[in-house]
């Protein structure tokens, strides 16, 4: 059995799920880019939210249950 190469493999799929190919090729690029500068003690920030951006870590936020707050809680300033 041959298998289909990857990008003949990917034009297959809809939309959506094209969608999150594109997400995940974003998370590997920006997963190798900070590979490459792990010489460095610490990452920029910039490239730490990038990661954390395409591997998920802020998708909770789009959640409705998590819109808790409106602009008439609190106290004045």
């Amino acid at each position: 059995m041959q298998q289909m190469p990857v990008i003949e493999k990917i034009q297959t799929l809809p939309k959506p799920l094209l969608r999150e190919v594109e997400d995940f090729v974003d998370f590997l690029l920006t997963r190798y880019s900070i590979e490459k500068t792990a010489a460095k003690e610490e990452y920029p920030a910039h490239l730490m939210t990038r990661i954390n951006a395409a591997g998920g870590a802020f998708d909770w936020l789009n959640d409705p249950a998590e819109d808790i707050y409106s602009d008439d809680d609190g106290e004045a300033v």
